[in-house]
């Protein structure tokens, strides 16, 4: 009963979290198999997007970030996020969720949002150094909790293992962040 109340809670979280800025996405697509339940559903259509955008931001350092450390770090995060998002959006598929981002407009903690990536490529030096921490730190830290939920109620055995793996991703790219 309790991992029922957390995915419940997990769903609420990442569905009514959302501020919107923009109208209402349509209806979510139902999984093609009922290996997924909501928990899953929630959790990939919300870590897809979210890894989809921090990797764009860190892969805008090498041009734009003032210290070496700052473009170490971000460079450290680009290989593991690209491998998890190739991995991400397979799932996504395999539920048969559309490619379409549900969350777009909406303001989610740990959300790398357009508004964003635009300041980023405006910023250079210190301002996009700062800006880009930030990010991916909020980034991290809200993966490694919408996983906790994935891992504890979702259904699907392999996006639990993959949550289990992001939120391993998420705590090492926070370790690894420059202060």
């Amino acid at each position: 009963m309790r991992g029922l109340a957390l995915g419940a809670a997990v769903v609420v979280l990442t569905m009514g979290g959302c501020a919107t800025t923009g109208p209402a996405p349509g209806p979510a697509i139902s999984p093609a198999t009922t290996a997924f339940n909501p928990t899953d559903v929630a959790w990939l259509q919300l870590v897809v997007p979210m890894t989809s955008n921090a990797l764009t931001a860190a892969r805008l350092a090498p041009e734009r970030a003032g210290s070496a450390a700052v473009r170490a770090a971000a460079n450290a995060v680009v290989a593991p996020s690209e491998r998890l998002l190739t991995r991400l959006e397979a799932v996504r598929d395999r539920a048969g969720l559309p490619d379409a981002d549900v969350h777009s407009g909406h303001r989610m903690p740990g959300m790398v949002t357009p508004a964003d990536l635009a300041a980023l490529r405006t910023d250079t030096g210190p301002e996009f150094d700062r800006r880009l921490i930030a990010l991916l730190r909020a980034n991290a830290a809200q993966v490694v909790v919408l996983a906790r939920g994935e891992q504890t109620s979702g259904a699907d055995p392999e996006t639990r293992a993959l949550a289990g793996e992001l939120s391993a991703e998420g705590t090492r790219e926070t370790a690894l962040l420059p202060k």
